[in-house]
């Protein structure tokens, strides 16, 4: 029960007084206690919601990495499928296999119209899962504390040469936007701290996560730039459209350099 992360005072419960999510996880704790060479999952995480589901196949990653099962998981969902495979199996219709890959070639090499059609349109988006956060380059140069004054701001904004300014507090967490065109209005000596703010969003951890979470963040974000924060929620910088152009330009590079080395093609540019 430890190890799919159950309470062990559920141990005493009767099915019906689990939720979902702890179903499931009971599920897998069954399969595991006769410790087969090979687990088979057919559509284990279909019946949840999607949070429950997402948190279930991290747990099942983190499962088979310290494991080290083979598992064979069966789903009608390709996030999935791109998400916890190793290699993923996309079979037609009448169970004829289409195609065997790893996740990324299946993204970037569809055997054919069927897959890359099964696939989806934006796996060119999907692709960015694959490439981590950590070689953005993040800007620094308007963000600022709370006891900077508008006129301060303003010198950032225009140095930088964007439209927003961040604000943090004293412990470097963000606290909001501040569009430069209404400090334009405000007093100069008045202090940042006082002035109206636009939400931030969701934030990244370049650390962690990849160039989709990075760029889903700036997609969302009113200013056009997402904020990059550490494990602590501190703030380490801020991208924009052009800095995410730039580092999946460079990871494609890379990419193509890697693949020449082994012999492979190249994969075609990501759009962005």
């Amino acid at each position: 029960m430890e190890l799919v992360g159950l309470d062990a005072a559920l141990a005493r419960r009767y099915p019906q007084q689990l939720s979902g999510g702890q179903q499931q996880r009971v599920g897998v704790a069954r399969a595991l206690a006769a410790d087969p060479p090979v687990l088979l999952m057919d559509e284990p995480f279909s019946a949840v919601d999607p949070i429950v589901r997402s948190s279930l196949q991290d747990e099942l990653i983190r499962l088979q990495a310290g494991l080290r099962k083979t598992v064979v998981l069966v789903t009608h969902d390709v996030e999935e499928a791109i998400k916890v495979g190793d290699l993923v199996a996309v079979y037609r219709p009448g169970g004829h296999l289409a195609q065997v890959d790893t996740p990324e070639r299946l993204l970037v090499f569809p055997a054919d119209d069927y897959v890359e059609g099964f696939i989806g349109f934006d796996r060119g988006i999907r692709r960015l899962s694959f490439f981590p956060a950590g070689g953005l380059d993040l800007g620094l140069e308007a963000v600022l504390g709370e006891q900077a004054t508008v006129a301060e701001a303003l010198q950032a904004a225009k140095s930088a040469g964007q439209p927003w300014v961040l604000l943090i507090d004293s412990e470097r967490k963000p606290r909001g936007w501040a569009a430069t065109a209404q400090l334009e209005l405000l007093p100069g000596d008045r202090a940042l701290s006082g002035v109206p703010l636009t939400g931030y969003g969701h934030t990244f951890r370049p650390g962690t996560d990849s160039l989709r979470a990075a760029l889903d963040a700036t997609v969302l974000s009113s200013a056009g730039e997402a904020i990059g924060v550490d494990e602590q929620g501190r703030v380490l910088g801020v991208t924009s459209f052009g800095r995410l152009r730039a580092a999946i330009h460079a990871a494609d590079e890379a990419e193509a350099e890697e693949a020449a080395a082994d012999g492979r093609p190249a994969p075609a540019e990501t759009q962005a």
